[in-house]
Order: structure tokens, then C-alpha cells, then sequence
């Protein structure tokens, strides 16, 4: 934290000066001297609070605290005085300032007013990352979690460039410890690895990002944080993605891009015709030519592509002319996809998913087997279990059936698909849980199985029309609100 001290007596700052830096040996404090220097010096340093005498030759506190607003009117400005007047107060608080000292403010009254400072710019901080959290959930399907906020003064500072790193937890819990006030704060990404937004000076600059990070992605005014940061998540992602796989040269204008990405439709669509067909004869060969148009893809195309082909396998290789995929299904395979950290994982899998699969159908298809009982015990599965990596994979492999299987008999007998399914059977025992316990929202979130409590809220109001807080209100339920998320450190 940037902290200002302007006085016309000398001894005064050096003493404000002394005892702030006692008690918060970490901030950096400034002395900016009176007057016109001293509205210069705020000028220049864009402090984060500052303290001001009220009386000082040339420009007095109240013309300094009224130049400051015009230009940053976030900034935090304490008044001090040696006059224990209600006008000068008055004057002062009106004015913007967020408080008003008597001199010689004694330490106590200094700590108490510059954690106030400190408080008022984190919520700050929190209120913008609510909403970037939001974003990240429903629009990208991105679940941002275990944030912990060390500096966020910085983020609000527009000239300061901020590279984001990406890397492993070890490797950045050192760079949390050695970076100190560079750090703005640190947040896990989708349960898998660690990202930190570090704001190095340049006469501060690590001279070596840590070991298995990669921070190049840089952004200045927290505006341009999003795009910046989806961005960097790609580029770290697509690098260890395809780490040891050899592949042709991704094309790199956007004509190229979209002739490859209707080439990999094609040969996907022809791929589910076979499959439908129960033409196994040319499915391998068919799935073979899809796998290698998609290493001609960037990742980011290349996980839509399989999104797509996945959610379409779901729908049990219906044979009706034209399937309508839903928000929910793309999530879910979407994150289906993420899962699989590198290329030889992602392509060995679904080269499993799909040919046992259409050979279990085509078997299936021609036996008399009764699937009663497995399908029964599938149910009891999602309407029983609290496990919230519960999948069309885990169940299939509970009951003993092959996923697609599985997917192909939930759309006879239910008339809708496993993902819709689980879905609706969650969100009931949400309905029951928020009627008849007291627990917090994101608790019970958590309980049916949804990690991602923004995801939960935004599912649950498409559901029944009411956000979770909203359903209990309407229904006389008293209980702890959802004010606080779990996935905030503190």
C-alpha cells in the first residue's frame, strides 16, 4: 500500500512518517512535503490513502483533498488538524475525505484509520472479482476458487503492468513467498493448477519467473484483466496439452482456421452416421480421420470440437435428423474435455469411448438381455449418491455397462438424456435441503454436487425460476444466507 503524508512542519511528517512504517513495515510511505509539492507528490505516487494538514501555506489540505477527488476519486484522504472544530470536519468529510484526525494522531488512531483504508479498497477488490468470477462461470465455464488477496492496491493501479503467471501450486507458493508486496493475490483454477497476478516494478522485477510457470501475459488496467487472462489460461493449457505430441503446424489465419474446422465437422458427422449405421466396418477409419484433423486445430477450437462430438454421443446416437444440445450438456462435456490434461490422454480416451461403446450397442441391439435391473440401479445411483464427481462414466462403470450404453438407455426409457437427468435429480434434493436444513447455500451447493456454487445459483434459477436465497424467502424459511464464499481465502 501506497501512503502519503504532506505537512507544513517537518517534524510532524517524519513523525506520522515513523510511526506508520512501525506499524506496517510492509507499506511504502511518502513524504510529499506541503503545499503545491505536496499535491505534485500525490500526483505522481497515486497513493492509496493520504494524510493531509488541514492548514498548510500555498494550498491548504481541503484545495489539496478537492484537486485529488477531481482526479482519482477513489482515493482514500484523512484530514489532520490541530483544531477541534466541527466546520473544518465538516468541511473535510464533505469534501470526500474518508476521515478526520486531530493532531498529534497517536498510533492507535493511525492504525485504526489506515486498516479502514486497507478494508474499504478489498471490498473494492472482492466487488470487482464477484463479477469477474460470474463471468468466468457461465460464460466460459471457468470455476475460479481459493482466492487470496495480498496486495490489492494494485489492482487498482492502471500504470502498473501485471503479469499473470500460470504454473503448478509448488512452484508459485515459492514465488507467493519471495515476490512479497509485488504479489496482488494468487487463485486456483478449475481444481487443477495455480495462477498469481504479480505487478513488478522496474527496479523490482524477478529476474527469473519460477520454476514451471509461464507469466508472458500482461495486462495494465483491470478492465483488460478477462481477455487477458483467458488468454494466458489457453496458452498454459495448449502448451502442456501438447507437450510431447508431434503434430503439423497449426494454421494461423482465420480463413485456414475455419476450412480446418469444417473439415473436422465433416469427417465428425460422418463418423456419427457410421456409428448410427452400425457401420463398424468404417468407424475405426472414420474416427482416425477425425482424431488427426484436430491436431491441426488450436486448442481452444480443438476442445469445442470434442465438446460437440461428446455431447452428440450422449444423446444415445438418437436417429432423429436433428438434436438439440443445451446449455448444460456443453457445460458438462465441455468440462469432460478440460479433464484430460494432455493430447495422448484426451485421444486414448475417446478412442475407447467410442468403439467399445458402438460395439456394446450393436451387441446390445441384438440381445435379449433384460436391462431392468441395471437401469434401476442406475437411478438409485444419482438419486442416492452425494458424490459430486458423479458421471455417465461412474455410474456406467457401477452398474457394468459400457457409458454409451448407458446414455442410449436413459433417452428410451426417460425421454431425456443422463446429463439433464442428474441435473433435475440434483437440483430436487437442493429444493428439499434448502426447505428442511439450515445450512448455508454454498453449503448445500456443495452437497448435490455442484463445486462451482455461481454455476449452482444460475442453474437453479433457469430451474424453478427463483434464486436459491429467493426460493427460501418465498417459502418462510429463515436460514444463513449465501452472503459469504467458501472459495474466498482469508
Amino acid at each position: 500500500m501506497k501512503i502519503c503524508v504532506a505537512d507544513d512542519e517537518k517534524e510532524v511528517r517524519e513523525s506520522i512518517v515513523r510511526k506508520i512504517k512501525s506499524l506496517f513495515p510492509e507499506d511504502r510511505v511518502f513524504d510529499i512535503g506541503f503545499g503545491r509539492a505536496a499535491l505534485d507528490g500525490m500526483m505522481l505516487v497515486r497513493p492509496d490513502l493520504a494524510f493531509l494538514d488541514i492548514r498548510m501555506p500555498e494550498m491548504d489540505g481541503l484545495e489539496i483533498l478537492r484537486e485529488v477527488k477531481k482526479a482519482y476519486p477513489h482515493m482514500h484522504v484523512v484530514i489532520l488538524s490541530g483544531y477541534d472544530d466541527f466546520e473544518y470536519a465538516r468541511g473535510a468529510l464533505q469534501g470526500g475525505a474518508m476521515d478526520y484526525l486531530l493532531k498529534p494522531a497517536d498510533r492507535d488512531e493511525l492504525r485504526e484509520v489506515i486498516e479502514k483504508a486497507k478494508s474499504s479498497i478489498h471490498k473494492s477488490f472482492l466487488k470487482d472479482w464477484e463479477i469477474i468470477l460470474e463471468k468466468l462461470s457461465l460464460r466460459h465455464h471457468v470455476f475460479l476458487h481459493d482466492l487470496r488477496c495480498r496486495n490489492p492496491e494494485l489492482w487498482f493501479d492502471e500504470r502498473l503492468p501485471k503479469n499473470i503467471l500460470f504454473g503448478d501450486p509448488t512452484s508459485l507458493e515459492a514465488a507467493w513467498a519471495a515476490f512479497g508486496h509485488l504479489v496482488l493475490c494468487s487463485f486456483m483454477v478449475n481444481m487443477d493448477y495455480m495462477s498469481m497476478i504479480v505487478s513488478p516494478e522496474a527496479e523490482e522485477s524477478p529476474s527469473e519467473l519460477p520454476p514451471g510457470s509461464h507469466g508472458e501475459i500482461t495486462f495494465s488496467d483491470r478492465q483488460d484483466f478477462l481477455p487477458a487472462f483467458l488468454a494466458g489460461m489457453d496458452r498454459w493449457e495448449s502448451r502442456r496439452f501438447f507437450a510431447s505430441t508431434k503434430r503439423p503446424a497449426v494454421v494461423a489465419n482465420d480463413g485456414e482456421r475455419d476450412s480446418v474446422g469444417r473439415r473436422a465437422a465433416q469427417w465428425r458427422n460422418h463418423l456419427l452416421t457410421a456409428a448410427k449405421n452400425g457401420d463398424h466396418k468404417n468407424l475405426e477409419p472414420l474416427l482416425n480421420a477425425w482424431l488427426e484433423s484436430l491436431l491441426q486445430m488450436e486448442y481452444r477450437d480443438l476442445k469445442r470440437e470434442c465438446t460437440v462430438f461428446m455431447a452428440l454421443l450422449d444423446e444415445g446416437l438418437s436417429k432423429e435428423d436433428i438434436v438439440y444440445l443445451d446449455e448444460e450438456k456443453i457445460r458438462y462435456w465441455s468440462e469432460w474435455t478440460a479433464k484430460h490434461r494432455t493430447w495422448d490422454e484426451l485421444e486414448r480416451h475417446i478412442r475407447k469411448f467410442v468403439l467399445e461403446g458402438i460395439r456394446t450397442l450393436l451387441l446390445l441391439e441384438h440381445s435379449n438381455e433384460n436391462s431392468s435391473y441395471w437401469f434401476e440401479q442406475a437411478l438409485r445411483l444419482i438419486h442416492t449418491s452425494r458424490d459430486p464427481n458423479l458421471s455417465l462414466e461412474t455410474v456406467a462403470e457401477a452398474v457394468g455397462v459400457h457409458p454409451v450404453t448407458l446414455s442410449r438407455m436413459f433417452k428410451q426409457r426417460t425421454g431425456t438424456n443422463f446429463v439433464r437427468y442428474l441435473i433435475r435429480s440434483r437440483l430436487s434434493r437442493a429444493k428439499t435441503l434448502l426447505l428442511k436444513t439450515n445450512k448455508k447455500i454454498n453449503e448445500i451447493s456443495q452437497e448435490v454436487g455442484y463445486v462451482d456454487y455461481r454455476y449452482f445459483r444460475n442453474l437453479f434459477k433457469k430451474e424453478f425460476g427463483l434464486t436459491p436465497s429467493e426460493f427460501r424467502r418465498q417459502n418462510g424459511v429463515a436460514a444463513p444466507e449465501d452472503s459469504e464464499d467458501p472459495f474466498f481465502s482469508h
